[in-house]
């Protein structure tokens, strides 16, 4: 762990955490940001569809509909990344 981060911890925590605590601490908090991030996505997403869905409900009949597939475009793949691994448990949320 970066000795910048080691300051973010309490004087209490510091004195009876070994390095490895610590670690596995800013770990299970990294986890919990993705997974904060994760849920977000899906709020966005679920916002996205329903106003897609309801652009396509005004759509004169005579016109095409503007996303014929509200959920068309909205998925992003992040298997490529290097640090997929570590979060894929957390990832598969989104699908």
């Amino acid at each position: 762990m970066r000795g910048t981060q080691r300051a973010d911890y309490d004087d209490w925590t510091l004195e009876h955490c070994d390095d490895l605590t610590l670690d596995l601490l800013e770990e299970q908090e990294t986890e919990e940001l993705v997974k904060a991030l994760v849920d977000y996505c899906r709020a966005l997403e679920k916002q996205v569809v329903a106003l897609r869905r309801r652009v396509n409900r005004l759509t004169p009949p005579d016109q095409p509909l503007p996303f014929p597939g509200p959920h068309s475009d909205l998925y992003e793949c992040f298997c490529d990344y290097a640090a997929y691994p570590k979060f894929k448990r957390v990832l598969k949320a989104l699908g």
